[in-house]
């Protein structure tokens, strides 16, 4: 997109004449809106050949009828078998029977019903291995789960108790693809990534450009590339000094680390959108290297328009 300084280069360029003074204001006006017309429609190799309108839509309405991402239709023969959304389903339902359930006194999801979303080995987290007891603070997945039914007003808290409000006893009626998409575009655009990975970043790495990640997943993703891939595209269009830095041998490490769990190991994996596989890293590095690959559940969840 660019500065003004280079619009205002690139307009020159295009119009000299402007140059001239000839022109009254309304005029040069009017040829400044097209030419800004004409560069938000280009094809930026920033951008992995999408325009800034394009990138624009992503970011801020990926769903927006006509745009390049979108769910299908269709989707409630396929949204069971989301990880994350198949747990969600399982704590909806348990609190809807019990009518009130009991939190700790931390005011954590009680012991019981953890150790059940967990019993159901739907989502693969590598560190399980090493918790004692299974507690919602122990487990990255859990503790989303219950935020989203707060954060939404599906369920509240009242006396230490999470019960359904009226819009979850309403959200319980409607078909699962109604759920599936309430819980998937919260954890994409509402629930912070920061959660997902410590890093002094807001949670820009990841999370910032989310939709554009789904869109280059669905381009490369029938091929197996490490997730550095992948980073280094959303770094090139979202993070200019980083990839100024990176163009001259620089590497952030972090950004890296930060935009693979949080995009590919919680995001992605947790919605079942991935195939991952883990390898122990020959260097120095303690984390696995990972390579992806696109799921099939992917394609039977959304369809993205030819970049």
């Amino acid at each position: 997109m660019g500065t003004a300084e280079d619009f205002m280069n690139s307009f020159f360029r295009a119009n000299p004449h402007a140059r001239s003074g000839a022109l009254n204001m309304g005029e040069l006006n009017e040829l400044i809106a097209e030419h800004q017309k004409k560069v938000n429609a280009e094809r930026l190799e920033d951008f992995d050949g999408l325009s800034p309108n394009q990138m624009t839509s992503l970011l801020y309405t990926p769903f927006a009828p006509g745009g390049l991402l979108q769910f299908r239709e269709n989707i409630d023969a396929h949204v069971k078998e989301v990880p994350f959304f198949k747990l969600s389903e399982i704590l909806l339902r348990e609190i809807e029977q019990v009518g009130k359930l009991k939190l700790t006194t931390k005011g954590n999801l009680p012991v019981s019903i953890c150790q059940r979303l967990c019993d159901q080995n739907l989502i693969y987290w590598s560190f399980m291995k090493y918790v004692k007891k299974i507690r919602e603070e122990a487990v990255p997945y859990l503790w989303p789960l219950k935020q989203y039914l707060l954060d939404e007003g599906i369920v509240k808290k009242r006396n230490n108790s999470l019960s359904l409000t009226k819009n979850g006893e309403k959200l319980l009626k409607e078909q699962q693809s109604v759920r599936f998409i309430r819980i998937f575009t919260y954890l994409a655009s509402r629930f912070h990534w920061g959660n997902f990975y410590d890093l002094e970043d807001g949670g820009r790495s990841g999370q910032l450009g989310w939709a554009y990640s789904l869109a280059l997943l669905s381009r490369y993703g029938d091929k197996a590339l490490p997730s550095k891939f992948y980073s280094l595209k959303a770094m090139r269009a979202f993070e200019k000094e980083l990839w100024e830095d990176y163009q001259r041998g620089l590497e952030d490490r972090d950004y890296h680390r930060a935009y693979e769990i949080r995009f590919f190991e919680c995001f992605a994996h947790w919605f079942g959108l991935v195939n991952i596989e883990r390898k122990k890293d020959t260097g120095i590095s303690y984390f696995d290297e990972l390579t992806i690959t696109k799921s099939e559940l992917f394609d039977k969840l959304f369809e993205v328009k030819e970049l």
